[in-house]
């Protein structure tokens, strides 16, 4: 009996011990630095298939688990993973997380531009990171201003808020805009193509406090994972309501005329839900004197998200309409030789806070390229993108390995984009001569206001001013990228995805010229040829430029790229990736470029021909070119990760890729057949990524060849084949818990390759540029801060001939918080602090003589403007 006894008990025992060995969980809660749960974050149990989600309040529980030592870990887009070793051994544990965020973190998991999302330091891509406090720290006014601090990005950013010029690692710029870069919102491209003419991708992109976290690829598996953009990807990743918080503030400009409101909130809602809403309105001059409101708008932006345990659904909505001066070349003085210019005001013209735009010039007529009729814009319109945008996307896990991921959004975009350009200047009997045999204009140049008194300006110079006058109709998209990944065992994982794509581009362009002094403070007055001119306005063409720019594009282009990718373990420490895509498009429409008809037209309809309207350039009758291409390609992209340790790894990575032609950047024969329907990018690039005691450091060596055929900018044909070398160099550091310091630079030996200037850097690439960020914490709750940014670069080239050099310069930013209760901060931001002049842009080699000096046209990044702010943080 006794021994039944025993038996009985030892079985008793084995099997408690078997159901507690079967029966083992790990469980607990994660929640942010301010004790506020996540939900949604990823905890898995290293080497296994054991993970588990985080529900609405943050919790998560892996179970079925075996007595043994794990390596649990958590995971989250925009903080520090996790990572802890815990044993079972025999009963059920609890551990609780706590995640700081960190965009510079070598743990932090990237989901830009990668085959599947992994940790920095994992990834064998060239990625860069900023949150909400670096944002803040480079204190940007456009998206421009954002992405030069960007490491391996060049940004043109002295234009305004939209239409600048973006090159990475020496890839060039050509045609304008970013041929070969992408830029996302929350995962899908803004635009298909990125150097639209006056419908580029930043067009319609503000930067506000919806922004969460900025995510740039550069190079690596872009060529890949998005179309258009093989040079690199920038992505902003909006905020979400995951964590209960917003924000208000209040802007006023203190040496210039603005007034902005800010404004954000995004909290769970409990059984999952969790929102996001905010945007901005604003009102102001801008930071140039152009004698009008010029930056009137705003924009809203809300998301909805659902939870589950296995993954999430996300829907979105984006409300823009926002006008914004843009700066074109503009008159100055152009002293000294061609190697060592400077470039400096004309009298009665600053050059860092003055514009071309003036209180007398607010009206351009022409006609339309659309109907042919009669068309009048209002010049104060300047660069006003409209855009009405619905999205979704969605997540899941799902059983046996498999994950299901999607996104999806449509916009409907229109707008317009007026700004004066400086076509000519020089003394006032040349612009007099110029325009008068241009058009075959009598009469006397006379003032177009007040008394038309005898045009005579004080410094004895004039200008003829086209004026760019662009009717953006429908530049409407839809994108959708839907991929499955499968891991296959522990070490291997494959993913298969197809991204559509149709972009939508109606364009007319109907520019007019006018005369005008050279005068600054928004106050130019505008000259008539007495008895044939109209309010300053000496022709509805560019005659000067052969009446090229009347002009009207409607096309439509169609995408479906599948695309397969693999990612494997080789060993613990070395990972492999690679992609492929295939890229197919179709385009079809037409084009009409240049006038169809020049010649009497009746503009006023009071039965007389004028002068004006003795030559009037129209676009009238037939479709003009017909456009029906097709074309495809294959890109590809190899990348190997090897990880010494958690602190350092080492990459290296190959990619081909390509980027097809906005309709408008091209020319078609008879048959509609593109004469260039892609341009070719092959990059390779090696990289280090070291994790220090205070820190962390990136330094990525690079090469890249561009086979690029001839395209169209504006009224001329550019492009060459261009080959470059470089290193980038990245660093974020911590001295002290009050102390802290962000820089980078990249250095690009950049070269054509062919063609007349065989042997030539590419305009506008300069070999340096840099950016350097130190900041400082103060207060017993640091709640004071200075931070302070310089952005330089060494000199580069006017033109492609390397006839006149532009100055190297460094511009100083600086923003300073007080903190005056909790969540309550004055912010004092200055732009240009020492009123630096920067050339970005120049038309030309000099355009005649001055005096002893010449007169060019040319674009300098905005002097000195300083705002201050009152933000509530909650």
């Amino acid at each position: 009996m006794r021994t039944i006894k025993l038996n009985g008990i030892l079985i008793f025992a084995m099997l408690l011990s078997v159901g507690s060995l079967m029966a083992q969980s790990i469980s607990g809660n994660v929640k942010d630095e301010a004790g506020v749960p996540l939900p949604g974050v990823n905890v898995i149990l290293e080497g296994t298939t054991k993970g588990s989600v985080t529900d609405f309040d943050g919790n998560y529980t892996i179970s079925g688990l075996e007595n043994g030592n794990y390596t649990l870990s958590a995971t989250f887009i925009g903080y520090a993973s996790f990572s802890k070793s815990v044993t079972l051994s025999g009963s059920d544990i609890t551990v609780n997380i706590i995640m700081a965020e960190d965009a510079q973190s070598l743990d932090q998991v990237v989901v830009t531009g990668v085959v599947n999302p992994k940790s920095k330091i994992e990834s064998s891509v060239s990625v860069s990171s900023m949150d909400v406090e670096l944002i803040e720290q480079a204190s940007p006014r456009s998206a421009g201003e954002l992405f030069r601090n960007v490491p391996g990005i060049r940004a043109e950013s002295s234009g305004g808020e939209g239409n600048a010029n973006f090159n990475v690692r020496g890839v060039p710029i050509s045609s304008g805009g970013s041929r070969y870069f992408q830029i996302q919102e929350d995962g899908l491209p803004l635009n298909l193509f990125g150097d639209t003419s006056f419908g580029n991708a930043d067009n319609f992109l503000r930067i506000d406090t919806n922004i969460g976290r900025v995510e740039a690829i550069r190079g690596g598996s872009a060529s890949t994972q998005t179309s258009n953009g093989p040079a690199g990807i920038i992505n902003m990743i909006s905020k979400t309501g995951a964590t209960e918080g917003g924000s208000v503030g209040t802007t006023f400009g203190l040496d210039y005329q603005t007034s902005r409101l800010d404004f954000e909130y995004g909290t769970p809602l409990g059984n999952g839900l969790s929102y996001h809403i905010g945007g901005f309105v604003r009102a102001g001059e801008g930071p140039r004197e152009i004698g009008y409101q010029g930056n009137k708008g705003g924009q809203f932006k809300a998301n909805l998200t659902k939870r589950f345990e296995s993954g999430y659904v996300r829907a979105y909505v984006k409300l823009l309409n926002d006008k914004s001066v843009m700066y074109l070349p503009m008159p100055m003085l152009l002293e000294g030789s061609n190697d060592d210019p400077t470039f400096s005001n004309l009298p009665g013209f600053d050059i860092t806070s003055d514009a071309v735009h003036s209180t007398h010039l607010q009206q351009s007529a022409g006609t339309s390229p659309f109907s042919g009729e009669n068309h009048v814009n209002d010049v104060r319109n300047g660069n006003n993108p409209v855009s009405k945008a619905l999205g979704a996307e969605f997540s899941f896990s799902l059983p046996n390995d498999w994950k299901l991921m999607g996104k999806a959004r449509y916009s409907n975009n229109s707008g317009e984009w007026v700004s004066p350009f400086t076509a000519a200047i020089g003394t006032v009997s040349e612009m007099e001569t110029l325009a008068r045999d241009a058009v075959g204009a009598t009469g006397n140049l006379v003032y177009a206001d007040g008394d038309r008194e005898v045009f005579n300006p004080s410094n004895g110079l004039a200008q003829v001013i086209h004026m760019f006058d662009v009717t953006v109709d429908d530049l409407s998209n839809f994108f959708g990228d839907v991929k499955v990944t499968k891991k296959i065992g522990d070490n291997v994982g494959v993913t298969a995805g197809l991204f559509t794509a149709t972009q939508n581009t109606k364009i007319g362009w109907q520019w007019s010229s006018f005369l005008s002094e050279v005068k600054g403070g928004g106050d130019a007055r505008l000259a008539d040829f007495d008895g044939f001119s109209r309010n300053g306005q000496f022709s509805y063409g560019t005659p000067i430029w052969g009446n090229c720019c009347q002009r009207k594009y409607n096309t439509v282009h169609n995408v479906n790229s599948p695309y397969v990718g693999v990612d494997a373990d080789i060993t613990e420490k070395l990972n492999f990736d690679g992609s492929v895509r295939f890229e197919n498009v179709n385009v079809n429409g037409n084009i009409q470029a240049g006038p169809t008809s020049q010649g009497n037209y009746d503009y006023d309809g009071n039965g007389t021909i004028e002068g004006i309207e003795q030559v009037v350039p129209v676009i009238t009758g037939n479709a003009g070119q017909v456009i029906d291409d097709s074309y495809n390609f294959v890109s590809y992209s190899l990348g190997l990760n090897y990880k010494f340790n958690d602190d350092m790894a080492v990459f290296g990575r190959y990619s081909s890729g390509a980027s097809g032609r906005a309709a408008d950047r091209n020319n078609y024969g008879l048959n509609g057949k593109a004469d260039v329907q892609f341009d070719e990018v092959s990059q390779l690039e090696v990289g280090f990524k070291k994790r220090l005691n205070n820190g962390v450091v990136n330094v990525t060596a690079f090469r890249s060849n561009t086979d690029e055929g001839l395209s169209n900018e504006l009224n001329r044909s550019v492009g060459n084949p261009f080959k470059a070398m470089g290193v980038e160099a990245e660093t974020a550091l911590a001295f002290t818990d009050n102390l802290s310091f962000n820089g980078s630079f990249t250095w690009t030996k950049a070269e054509i390759d062919g063609g007349d200037n065989k042997g030539n850097t590419p305009r506008r690439q300069a070999d340096l540029v840099y950016n350097l960020s130190p900041a400082y914490n103060f207060g017993e709750e640091s709640q004071h801060s200075v931070a302070l940014s310089v952005l330089g670069t060494t000199k580069s080239y006017a033109q492609d001939d390397n006839d006149l050099v532009m100055p190297g310069y460094a511009y100083f930013n600086l923003i300073g918080r007080a903190g005056l209760t909790k969540g309550l901060s004055l912010v004092l931001s200055v732009n240009n602090l020492f009123d630096t002049v920067g050339i970005t842009e120049v038309e030309g080699n000099g355009d005649g003589a001055f005096g002893d000096a010449r007169l060019v046209r040319a674009r300098s990044i905005s002097g000195r403007s300083t705002t201050l702010s009152l933000q509530y943080k909650f």
